[in-house]
């Protein structure tokens, strides 16, 4: 049994389109990623894109681009694959990687207080603290492989 569910949250993880049970499943998961948000720059919590959130992120994300001709609205967003590492909470954000967040993406998303920002590194998606220019979280493998690959 345990293999199962191993594998089970395997396939969970790569697919990334496990769906939120309801569009109210999606709200309750979005109000408590607004709510980590809003203690994020005191808590120093990294622990923002908790799995539902992840998964909702991912969702939100896809359907987003699948909605529109994601390759013209993502074009100098911070997308230039492979890269080095990771980016990873609590470090310096790249001043190399300061791109403009995709407008599309932007209204797709919760807000953010006006301290954080959205950013794209790589796949990754990342809060970034604007005053202090570090990485408060980051998703990785928000947006699709598929997307993001140079052709």
């Amino acid at each position: 049994m345990r293999i199962f569910a191993i594998g089970v949250l395997g396939f969970v993880l790569v697919q990334g389109s496990a769906a939120a049970q309801t569009p109210q499943e999606q709200d309750r998961i979005l109000r408590t990623f607004q709510q980590s948000v809003e203690t994020a720059t005191t808590t120093k919590d990294p622990h923002i894109f908790t799995l539902p959130v992840a998964t909702v992120f991912r969702q939100v994300i896809a359907r987003t681009l699948d909605e529109q001709s994601h390759a013209s609205h993502l074009a100098g967003a911070g997308l230039d694959l492979p890269l080095a590492h990771h980016p990873v909470a609590f470090e310096p954000f790249p001043a190399t990687e300061l791109h403009e967040f995709p407008a599309l993406l932007a209204r797709a998303l919760p807000p953010l207080p006006p301290e954080l920002e959205y950013r794209l590194i790589g796949n990754d998606l990342v809060l970034r603290a604007v005053r202090d220019d570090v990485i408060v979280a980051v998703l990785r493998d928000a947006v699709s492989r598929a997307v993001t690959t140079r052709r």
